[in-house]
């Protein structure tokens, strides 16, 4: 009697974790080859990443055990007493001094490049492959981090400049105001047509007004 009520409450225990395991979101996905499929059973695929199954201990008993980011496995996957196990492939070494902008993107990006504002690298995604990005780092909000983002570099925007008030908005379109204080538009000439005009604010000084002389932008 006493052994039965014991095989019943394994049973339970058994059905409650696989209601669990059932319970998140299994990608479509075909779990990876490897031994422990000798001895394990109900292998599933979660979040795309991470390796679930309900394996044997030595002793006969089944468990649920899971594996995170098996895609970093060097070689097979194992069953080792209960537990899926492998041999995690060597983490890479960090990136050398002096390139490019400090971030926290060091940790697990290489390869690194900095030119002209750009920054380009080989970025570590979560499945454990490296991949190229490149970013635009005078799009960045100054003093903001840079990060790797599944193998993306990314940084906080900057800020957009709003370009100042003046008579000039009812007749120019595409209006931007640049970094170094550059008003750039398309204003419309006395002949309907559209001219391509640039302003440095820098030199209005204390300026009235901003106007479209005939497609060219002024300030007095």
């Amino acid at each position: 009697m006493r052994s039965f009520l014991a095989t019943g409450l394994r049973l339970a225990g058994l059905i409650l974790a696989l209601g669990l395991m059932a319970g998140t979101v299994a990608e479509a996905r075909s779990v990876p080859p490897g031994s422990y499929l000798r001895s394990c059973r109900e292998a599933q695929v979660r979040d795309g990443v991470d390796l679930a199954a309900f394996c044997a201990t030595r002793t006969g008993q089944w468990v649920v055990t899971r594996l995170n980011d098996f895609p970093s496995c060097r070689g097979d996957i194992s069953n080792q007493n209960g537990q899926l196990w492998c041999q995690r492939r060597p983490v890479p070494p960090p990136p050398q001094p002096g390139f490019g902008p400090p971030g926290s993107y060091r940790q697990t990006c290489t390869r690194v490049e900095f030119r002209n504002g750009v920054l380009s690298a080989f970025c570590l995604t979560r499945a454990g492959n490296y991949q190229p990005s490149v970013l635009n780092t005078l799009t960045c909000q100054p003093g903001t981090d840079i990060s790797n983002q599944n193998g993306q570099l990314w940084c906080r925007p900057r800020q957009q400049v709003q370009p100042p008030p003046g008579s000039y908005m009812r007749t120019c379109r595409n209006i931007s105001l640049g970094l170094g204080g550059v008003l750039r538009a398309q204003c419309q000439r006395v002949n309907g047509s559209w001219n391509p005009t640039a302003l440095n604010m820098n030199n209005c000084g204390n300026y009235r007004d901003i106007s479209n002389q005939n497609g060219n932008l002024a300030c007095f």
